[in-house]
């Protein structure tokens, strides 16, 4: 019998900025419909003082213990925001979480599927070494998108995640469908640099969801969508996964009538989105951040409880996969407090927010570079000072060097 492996914790960072959406989609001339449509609430704006590091870093800080650095065996960190072409992203994680020189570490990119391959990698090693742990994070944000349709569902934020055996949040099961095809739908060919072709992105999604949900189906040797009681889903906008849940329900009963496929995603999905309608995109963390507010805020998260998992890269390479809640999965993530952590971030306006990004691309470009902490008056003070959480101070002759508040 397979060792049961999977997620023991999770908790989630947003920063500490938040722009609404619905402003800034209307300074952009969107309509009203279309706002309405994307049902987004704000997305996350980190201050330039923050970057991947750091919401990488600030996201795992309550899992990790400075007086255990042997804790974790493995550090995974999973983004396409990486700050260097060589030297990986986990190594300013890996000292400023001062885990052991014992404890292996590498970043993993493939857009918005790298949190799961990261996952995956994770799992094996565990499934080899079952008295360790491993912890994964997902950290990205969002280039400058000015005017680009795209800008208003693009977000930022970090999860992290503990992997470990007989897991207290979710159990993965072994069946999966994996669906991989080169498509040239997003892409960061420079640091400043993010191009979306949406219309392409948004048809790769729903194809490759297609297929790996026939081949999820065809691992298990049943149709079980009846056995799942919710099903998430990398989550870039709502309505794509409608569309996206539609196309499951569909393939499991062909003739629902448009009412059952509403009343389904309602009762299956409509749980999972809270976070994402908060943060905008996370990349590779938008499933983890669904899966985060499944279990805070689901009806039911009982013990044995299967829910089903839709992955999805741009690039691209797309995953159907199941797990099981543990027996204190609501406890084990309630008690990180997340809905209170994005409750809490302070609002800017459009000029602010302008002003920010454009200030964190000197930060990614430029040899070097000092934040301007007067963006935001009294945020550093208010939301950092005391708090234990790492900021970036200064970039010299490309090297970045980050500080605790």
């Amino acid at each position: 019998m397979q060792l049961a492996v999977g997620i023991d914790d999770l908790t989630l960072y947003g920063s500490t900025l938040a722009v609404d959406a619905a402003a800034l989609a209307s300074a952009r001339g969107t309509s009203d419909r279309e706002i309405r449509r994307l049902q987004l609430v704000r997305r996350s704006l980190p201050p330039s003082f923050e970057d991947p590091v750091t919401l990488a870093v600030n996201a795992a800080r309550p899992l990790t213990d400075p007086d255990d650095p042997d804790r974790y065996g493995l550090l995974v960190v999973a983004t396409e925001s990486g700050v260097d072409y060589a030297k990986p992203l986990s190594s300013y994680v890996h000292k400023y979480l001062q885990l052991s020189h014992r404890c292996r570490h590498l970043e993993v990119k493939h857009a918005c599927y790298a949190g799961t391959a990261a996952l995956r990698l994770a799992s094996a090693w565990v499934q080899c070494n079952p008295t360790r742990r491993a912890l994964v994070i997902t950290t990205d944000m969002a280039r400058r998108l000015f005017y680009d349709p795209g800008e208003q569902a693009e977000g930022a934020g970090a999860v992290a995640m503990v992997v470990a055996a007989e897991p207290r949040v979710l159990a993965f099961e072994p069946a999966s469908g994996v669906a991989a095809r080169e498509v040239y739908d997003v892409m960061r060919p420079t640091p400043s640099l993010e191009t979306i072709h949406s219309g392409l992105s948004l048809g790769a999604y729903l194809d490759l969801l297609e297929l790996a949900w026939d081949g999820y189906r065809e691992d298990v040797g049943a149709d079980v969508l009846d056995t799942f009681s919710h099903v998430i889903y990398h989550t870039p906008i709502t309505p794509l996964v409608q569309q996206a849940h539609g196309l499951v329900v569909e393939a499991h009963q062909p003739d629902a009538e448009p009412s059952a496929v509403a009343e389904s995603f309602e009762r299956m999905v409509r749980p999972s989105l809270k976070y994402c309608q908060e943060l905008g995109n996370t990349y590779s963390g938008s499933l983890w951040a669904a899966l985060a507010a499944l279990v805070d805020h689901a009806p039911s998260v009982a013990a044995g409880e299967r829910i089903g998992l839709y992955s999805y890269g741009s690039g691209s390479c797309a995953e159907f996969f199941s797990g099981r809640f543990g027996a204190s999965a609501r406890e084990t993530v309630g008690r990180h407090q997340i809905g209170q952590h994005l409750a809490s971030r302070r609002h800017v306006d459009l000029a602010v927010y302008e002003r920010i990004v454009l200030d964190t691309e000197r930060s990614l470009t430029e040899a070097h570079f000092k934040p301007d902490t007067s963006l935001v008056p009294g945020l550093l003070d208010a939301a950092y000072t005391g708090r234990s959480r790492l900021v970036l101070e200064d970039v010299r002759d490309y090297y970045r060097t980050y500080g605790w508040m």
